[in-house]
């Protein structure tokens, strides 16, 4: 009878470490650990650029303004072209297409730059 009552707590102790430590894990790591190389850097780049337009403000010191408008160009210029890619690529990945999506917004922000400020070219 003791043999019994050992061999369930063993399994319940074993059952409930299994089910914290699968549960304690960071899905999100997870996921971004195993994307494609091209995906990552298609994501750190669109995040940049949206973080840079966030940042413009047509009153900054002349450097700075340069300096946050030439990452805008570098960042942003290719980003429409560059989801659309992406986004054809990964078409039949339900998890890749969803998270491509979030970056429709991107595109909205970078557009409402262009067309408030333009390209323009110094203060």
């Amino acid at each position: 009878m003791n043999i019994k009552c050992l061999l369930r707590v063993i399994l319940i102790v074993t059952y409930a470490f299994y089910s914290i430590s699968s549960f304690s894990k960071n899905e999100s790591e997870v996921v971004i650990l195993k994307m494609p190389q091209d995906l990552q850097d298609f994501f750190e780049t669109a995040d940049a650029c949206e973080g840079w337009v966030g940042d413009f403000n047509i009153n900054m010191e002349k450097i700075t303004y340069e300096i946050v408008e030439d990452a805008i160009k570098r960042n942003c210029s290719d980003i429409e072209s560059n989801l659309s890619s992406m986004k054809n690529k990964y078409k039949n990945n339900k998890d890749y297409s969803a998270r491509l999506s979030v970056y429709d917004d991107t595109i909205i922000i970078y557009s409402n730059y262009i067309s408030k400020y333009g390209n323009n070219e110094g203060k």
